[in-house]
């Protein structure tokens, strides 16, 4: 896995795209639940604006590949960790973890892995109340 700064733009959409494709499915309306939360995201990321929809395709198809290699790795366990890690500021955290609540009911079916990954993110977090 590449190395990214913490909270920095990449390491958001390298999370987001994990929730996106933690079903092994890309569907649309979860891809467009991505591109509906990348903008304000990208506010509290690095200080890094995006500003228009090219800037953020160009930002997926960075991290695409990566993210769908890592699901077939047998270091999935440890890649999904590190993404995790990398989002780390008290204010990122709340607005990453509702992204990703929102792509995986983009399409109106939860998942057992997605609803594992938002479970580790809020372990990792220390939000995970149970």
């Amino acid at each position: 896995m590449a190395a990214y700064a913490n909270n920095s733009a990449d390491a958001v959409v390298r999370l987001l795209l994990l929730t996106l494709y933690a079903d092994r499915v890309k569907k649309p309306e979860e891809s467009e639940e991505v591109f509906r939360r990348l903008p304000d995201l990208a506010v509290f990321a690095d200080g890094v604006a995006f500003g228009s929809v090219p800037d953020f395709e160009t930002l997926i198809a960075k991290h695409d590949a990566e993210v769908q290699q890592a699901l077939d790795d047998s270091d999935l366990l440890a890649f999904t960790e590190r993404a995790i890690s990398a989002i780390d500021d008290p204010l990122l955290v709340p607005s990453v973890l509702d992204a990703m609540r929102s792509i995986a009911y983009a399409d109106e079916e939860y998942h057992h892995t997605e609803e594992h990954l938002i479970e580790q993110a809020e372990r990792q977090w220390g939000l995970h109340t149970a």
